[in-house]
This record gives structure tokens, C-alpha cells and sequence, in this order.
């Protein structure tokens, strides 16, 4: 009698490889009677992980395919065994990637991790379970994909800051818990403050230190400001003259929590009278210029807003990769190829805000990542064609094709385009664009570049003189001279006013590296506070265009 050769089990994976939202239901089923067990698993690891991992940068991507997680899992055993903390996968990846390669990870019954190979059990149900730990950060972002660094013992996350500023953010571990650890000021709070100065009315409100003209991601000020604005040293903001104590900094609280849930490429928020809140202007928006140029879309429909979603998260995950900061000192190892455009960009007829290339370009010039991210988007959703202008799926600046990511080893359409962190830098710090060519970008590279005001501490040199008459109205401008400061070769008594240079210059009506004093022709690229006679005009009482001044006395007279 002939026997049945005994068959070979078949995966319960590979039994349903066409279905694989079927077994992506039949997992999340199963956590339904699992909740309490899960909670308390996490529990209890992220309580061992105290002591090992103080602090940790986290990705919230798929570790085996790059991709966002959707929702985040990991292996039973791997958490029971306390392993990769800040690695996840994405339950709808990592099945595929299961799947691709189940002979390597399923045999006997077993079912091993991509990362670490420990080995967990099944017969019918996966032995994946929700990473709980993952999604209540999620939720704290807003489902935002930013990466992150988190400090396990006080629960605190913060951004990680793009470029330069994310590699270094480590050695400041000590300062940003201390800042965090203090109390808050309830009278220095946003929302205090924000009725002092401008009640309830509907006012814009722009995210951006003064220091550093970046994207504030701990927002602080000093103990004694009262201004809407945060400083990260002498507060720039005018009118406040404070020096602000390291030690002292206040965070406020308020707009941490506001930029944690918003974009990190967007600074620019609107305070919405009726939600008593800021609202991030992108969030909100029915129509972007940049996107406008790719695609036709419909203002306020349900798929126009859904769209402009897409668009920003894929920008937002772009500007926010550690690894621009690389990719741009790699560009920048070679000689300046090519025509630099920003201020008005040729495919889009915009001013480039957010500067990006592909990884193949090798010329200067960039596009605005927005407008990539639709080129991009549609790279990896090509039947989504309708109201594109001109379909594309290259570079519009080298014309080199894009791929779509079809397995989990194809790179990932986001990590063809990087953002160049060096001329994003230049134009946040030079705000007008007529100053944004090639030949001012190449000083700036060589920090030759003078954007803003920069000073030298000298003597007065009103102070050897007997007397004189002083009009008081700025020698550039002509408004009113009230915080007085000189070019460092200038030795007349005429000054110019801090706060009205700062006008010229941020509006681009100044430049200071070609500038020069109308009254000596001296340049005017490095200034002096003349604070003698900052002392003396606190003497005046009343309005005057002009006056007698004593400066070995310390006295003045008012002239009619």
C-alpha cells in the first residue's frame, strides 16, 4: 500500500500572500484581548531602558524599509529580551518584507527578527505586537514624522535640529534638561504675554530666533523680556536691551507644545482669536504657490487640502533627514558649478524658500523643495495625473529620472532629494532676495558676507570734544536718532540709528557690504554702539531736531 509523502506545512504568511490587508486585520484583532498584557510588556522595558538609554535620537521610520511607520510594531521577543529601543517596523513592511524573504526568517515553526534574529514562536498569529512606546510619541507630534531626540528619564522630546545644529545637539544634553527641569514662569507664558501686548485681535507670528535666524525648537527667553518673540548675551530684539543670563532662560511651555505638533519647515503661524491659539499657516492653507505650479487644484475641496497634506508631510520628512547636513558638505567639496537662481526660480516662477536638489545634480543651482515633493509624489503615485500641468517624473533642474520604491531594498523616492542647509542657512539669514546671487552666495561660503549688523566695542569719539551741535535724525535713513551707533572708521560726531539700520538691512534697502557713511564715504560693514551719547540723550525731555551737545561736561542743550 503506497503511503502520502508527508507535505511540508505552509507558512500561515504565505498562505495568504495576494490578501495581505486580510492578515493586517487579523493581527489588529488580536490585539484587542491583548491590551492590558501589551501596556504592562512596555511598561516594564521602557522602566529597564531608564538606566541604559538616558537619551537616544529616534526615527519614525520603518527600520527594514525606510518608509513612515503607519503603525508601529515590533517582535514580541525583541521587547521581552529588551532589544533596539529606538528601532520600530511598520506592520504593513515588515509583512511584506516577510514575505519576500520567508525562507531566511520563518523555518519550524519560528519566526526570527530582520534586526536582531531572536526567535519567536507562532502557529497561527504573528508574534507582533503594536509598539506602544512609539505611538504615544506620535501622538505628541501629531502624527508628525519628525525625528527626535527623547530623554527617557524626564519624558522629554524634542526635534532634532536640522543640519549642523542636529549633529552637535548631544553635547548639550546637561543645558536642555536644566531648561526643562525648571519652572515655568506663568507670567512670562505666551498666552500672558500675548494679551498684555496685543489682546485678542488676530496677529502673525513668526518662530525664529533672532540669533540664528533658524526654526526655534526650544523656545526660551530671558527672565526680564516682555516680548512675544524667543532669543537663545545681549536680547536682539528692539527695544529690549536685557542681557540675558544663560542659567536664567525661560521655557515657555506653551510654544514648545505648539511647535512640536506643527512642520518643522514652517516658522510662520497665525493666532486664531476664536481657538485662543497658533495656528501653523501651512496647516491651514488652501493654496501654495509652489504646488499651484505643478498642479492644477480646486480651493477648499476635501481632495485639494488632502493633496497639499501629502505634499507638506513628504517636505516636512525631507527637510527634517539627518542627512542633508551630509549630502550638502559632500556637494560643497567641489569647485561652484552652474547659475544660481532663488529669486525667481524657473520652473515654478517663484522665489525658492526651501533650496533642494536631487542627489545627482552636480550644479549649484536649486529648485523649492515643495514643488519637488509633487514631482516626487507623483514618482512614487503615477496614476494620480489629474490637473498636472506638465508631467515629470526627473529632476527638473539635472533631468535625471526618479525611481519609485517597488521592493525594500529600492531606495525610497525621499532619499533622492536632499535640502542644501548651507544656502538655506544664506537665505534665512539674508532676508530680501534682490542680495541672493551667485557672487554674494560665494562670500557667504567664505564668511565674507556681512547680512546684518555686526559690531566692535570702541571708545567714543565725541568724548575729546568741547562742543557741538547735533541734529537728531539718522544720517541714512533720517528718521529719529534714538539708539546711536557709528561705522568703526567714522570719528564725527552725526551717528545713525540701530533700529532703522536694522529696517534697511532686513528689507533689503541696506546693503553693508557695499555701504558707506554719507558723511565720511567710510565703509560701514563692522559698527560701534556710541554709548556716550546714548547717555546723554537719555537727558532730553520733549521732542528736538537738534541740540548742543557737552560731552566733557555730560551735559546738553536743547535747541528750538
Amino acid at each position: 500500500m503506497d503511503q502520502k509523502s508527508p507535505q511540508k506545512s505552509s507558512s500561515p504568511i504565505k498562505m495568504s500572500l495576494n490578501n495581505i490587508d486580510k492578515i493586517i486585520y487579523a493581527i489588529k484583532d488580536s490585539w484587542k484581548i491583548q491590551q492590558d498584557e501589551n501596556q504592562k510588556l512596555f511598561d516594564q522595558f521602557l522602566q529597564y531602558c531608564k538606566s541604559q538609554y538616558p537619551v537616544f535620537n529616534i526615527k519614525f521610520t520603518c527600520s527594514i524599509s525606510g518608509e513612515w511607520l503607519e503603525q508601529p510594531v515590533s517582535f514580541m521577543q525583541c521587547i521581552l529580551d529588551k532589544k533596539h529601543l529606538n528601532d520600530c517596523f511598520d506592520l504593513k513592511q515588515i509583512l511584506k518584507y516577510l514575505i519576500q524573504n520567508d525562507s531566511n526568517f520563518m523555518q519550524d515553526g519560528y519566526i526570527q527578527c530582520p534586526l536582531c534574529r531572536s526567535k519567536s514562536h507562532f502557529k497561527k498569529d504573528i508574534p507582533l505586537i503594536p509598539n506602544l512606546f512609539f505611538q504615544q510619541l506620535r501622538q505628541q507630534l501629531n502624527d508628525k514624522s519628525k525625528p527626535i531626540t527623547y530623554y527617557l528619564t524626564t519624558q522629554t522630546l524634542i526635534p532634532l535640529y536640522p543640519g549642523f545644529l542636529g549633529k552637535e545637539q548631544f553635547q548639550y544634553n546637561n543645558q536642555i534638561q536644566q531648561i526643562f527641569g525648571q519652572q515655568c514662569d506663568v507670567q512670562q507664558s505666551f498666552s500672558n504675554l500675548r494679551k498684555i501686548i496685543k489682546g485678542n485681535e488676530s496677529f502673525k507670528y513668526s518662530h525664529v530666533c533672532l540669533l540664528g535666524n533658524i526654526r526655534i525648537q526650544i523656545p526660551v527667553r530671558g527672565k526680564q523680556c516682555r516680548h512675544l518673540e524667543q532669543k537663545q548675551l545681549k536680547c536682539l530684539f528692539m527695544g529690549c536691551q536685557e542681557i540675558i543670563n544663560l542659567n536664567e532662560l525661560q521655557l515657555d511651555q506653551e510654544l514648545y507644545e505648539i511647535g512640536l505638533k506643527s512642520f518643522n519647515f514652517s516658522s510662520d503661524f497665525i493666532f486664531d482669536p476664536q481657538s485662543q491659539t497658533l495656528l501653523d499657516t501651512y496647516s491651514i492653507t488652501n493654496y501654495d504657490p509652489q504646488i499651484v505650479a505643478y498642479k492644477k487644484l480646486v480651493p477648499t475641496t476635501t481632495e485639494t487640502m488632502n493633496y497639499i497634506k501629502s505634499i507638506y508631510d513628504l517636505t516636512d520628512r525631507i527637510y527634517s533627514s539627518t542627512k542633508n547636513q551630509e549630502l550638502t558638505d559632500k556637494f560643497y567639496e567641489h569647485p561652484l558649478n552652474g547659475d544660481l537662481s532663488i529669486i525667481k526660480d524657473q520652473s515654478t516662477n517663484c522665489k525658492v524658500e526651501i533650496p533642494c536638489r536631487c542627489i545627482r545634480c552636480d550644479k549649484v543651482n536649486v529648485c523649492d523643495l515643495r514643488f519637488m515633493s509633487c514631482i516626487l509624489n507623483q514618482v512614487q503615485y503615477p496614476e494620480n495625473r489629474n490637473g498636472v500641468k506638465t508631467y515629470s517624473v526627473s529632476c527638473p533642474l539635472c533631468h535625471n529620472p526618479f525611481s519609485p520604491k517597488k521592493r525594500h531594498r529600492d531606495q525610497s523616492v525621499h532619499e533622492q532629494v536632499y535640502v542644501d542647509t548651507k544656502m538655506l542657512n544664506y537665505i534665512n539669514t539674508i532676508k530680501n532676495f534682490n542680495y541672493l546671487n551667485k557672487e554674494k552666495y560665494q562670500l557667504f561660503l567664505q564668511k565674507k558676507l556681512y547680512p546684518s549688523l555686526r559690531f566692535e566695542e570702541l571708545e567714543s569719539p565725541i568724548q575729546e570734544l568741547d562742543q557741538f551741535n547735533l541734529k537728531l535724525r539718522c544720517l541714512i535713513s533720517n528718521q529719529k536718532l534714538r539708539n546711536p551707533i557709528r561705522g568703526i572708521y567714522c570719528q564725527h560726531p552725526e551717528a545713525f540709528d540701530e533700529n532703522s539700520l536694522i529696517e534697511l538691512c532686513s528689507t533689503g534697502q541696506l546693503d553693508l557690504n557695499l555701504a558707506q557713511c554719507p558723511q565720511c564715504q567710510q565703509s560701514i560693514h563692522k559698527l560701534t554702539h556710541d554709548n556716550t551719547l546714548k547717555e546723554l540723550l537719555g537727558q532730553l525731555q520733549g521732542d528736538f531736531d537738534e541740540i548742543q551737545v557737552f560731552p566733557k561736561q555730560k551735559l546738553i542743550k536743547q535747541l528750538k
